[in-house]
């Protein structure tokens, strides 16, 4: 189990940290051509479809890993893209009828974006969909490939539109593009269709297993959303009280810093909870599998934030240009949160794991609330962007605190009294 555990997670990341060496490389171009506030409407966009996405699924995609019978899973699957289908024909819908009002909200002049919006978000939809029966099939090579494929062709797309003057509308384009060549990866040599067909998925089943697994849609949709939100207050907030511009600098962190983490994370998380959840089903525990996984989530990032931490304005300034020199100072503030968001993330599987579901969404709301808070203060009482920053960052800090906490006690099972014990 040690080896395999081990081996699973270097293919993941092994993928994921070639997806990711492509846009940090292609990044100083990228700065050189697009605006900070071009790269703000990149930002909404993306933030917009992260709140959404938890929505787009009911996140059944979250059971599918659960079932001890394969034709579940299935079922689970087909559901999946079900409600991915209405979901996005209302989001188009309401894209259609209020798309002024949407641009008014966040004060902006270009809404062009708007009308991606349900492309991207179905496509998101899928995505999830095809990671989680990949991953319960352990295709972890064709998950790390996905991302190579999505990123690769993301930063190659917006270069080109780039040059050719696209603007904001380059960007996302490009994003969705990357999204495109994730899904066919993920969908080859799958046979999913052949699948379903052989096990014989039909209306009866899929509605018996969204109702074994309403928990999901009922807690764990509105405790994501939440937790979305909370994380893309940043740019929603900055873009209302201090401009896209500044949005665009928080993103080129995000960009370089966050994202590249919080992929490597997801792909130690993704099989953390391939192997976690078999191991928790038979013995009722994981200890054993959640102590090696924080290990190694603990040391990944410590030099190359020691390195950011000390000089990091110098270096956003030498890389991407003078004008994104500030970048480099909100990266500095939100360091402590990155940290801790990439060892808590992939661990807070176990809220699935041991169906605690709902004490995950006590901890959302809270959060929730304060992260919203954290930028009305910075804004209406320091108005100052660092000082909104620092705050959000402090209330990131207390809630991956308390995951790690939590999710160690319900990885204890029976030593605990967190424990969904069977």
């Amino acid at each position: 189990m040690k080896h395999k555990l081990r081996r699973q997670i270097l293919t993941l990341i092994q993928g994921t940290v070639i997806a990711q060496l492509l846009p940090i490389i292609i990044a100083p171009i990228l700065t050189r051509i697009y605006t900070p506030e071009q790269f703000g409407i990149l930002a909404i966009y993306m933030a917009v479809i992260s709140v959404l996405t938890p929505i787009v699924n009911a996140r059944y995609e979250l059971a599918i890993s659960l079932p001890k019978q394969e034709r579940n899973a299935l079922a689970l699957y087909v559901l999946t893209i079900k409600i991915n289908l209405v979901v996005t024909g209302i989001a188009t819908l309401i894209v259609l009828i209020f798309k002024n009002n949407i641009i008014q909200i966040f004060s902006l002049e270009d809404g062009v974006w708007i009308l991606l919006l349900p492309i991207g978000l179905f496509l998101t939809g899928v995505i999830n969909s095809f990671t989680y029966i990949n991953n319960r099939m352990e295709r972890f090579n064709y998950l790390a490939k996905s991302k190579v494929y999505q990123a690769s062709s993301m930063v190659f797309m917006q270069l080109g539109l780039g040059i050719l003057k696209f603007g904001s509308f380059g960007l996302v384009i490009g994003y969705i593009v990357g999204q495109c060549l994730a899904i066919l990866n993920l969908n080859r040599k799958l046979s999913i269709n052949q699948k379903i067909t052989e096990e014989k998925i039909d209306k009866e089943l899929i509605l018996k297993v969204s109702k074994e697994y309403n928990e999901f849609p009922k807690y764990a949709m509105i405790t994501h959303s939440m937790e979305s939100f909370s994380a893309q207050t940043p740019s929603f907030f900055l873009t209302k009280f201090f401009g896209a511009a500044t949005a665009g600098y928080y993103s080129l962190t995000n960009r370089t810093v966050n994202m590249p983490l919080s992929l490597v994370g997801k792909a130690v998380g993704d099989v953390f909870l391939s192997n976690a959840s078999k191991v928790y089903r038979e013995y009722g525990e994981c200890k054993r599998i959640y102590v090696k996984t924080a290990k190694v989530l603990a040391m990944i990032p410590i030099i190359p934030f020691i390195i950011l931490f000390i000089w990091g304005e110098e270096l956003f300034g030498i890389v991407f240009g003078d004008e994104w020199k500030i970048a480099g100072t909100y990266m500095k503030i939100l360091i402590p949160a990155i940290y801790l968001q990439f060892i808590a993330n992939p661990l807070s599987h176990m809220f699935i794991i041991a169906k605690k579901i709902k004490l995950d969404l006590v901890i959302q709301i809270i959060i929730f609330i304060l992260s919203i808070s954290a930028f009305l203060v910075g804004n209406f009482i320091f108005k100052s962007t660092e000082v909104s920053l620092s705050l959000f960052s402090s209330v990131l800090c207390l809630k991956y605190l308390i995951f790690i906490i939590i999710s160690f006690n319900l990885a204890k099972g029976n030593e605990s009294g967190y424990g969904n014990n069977k």
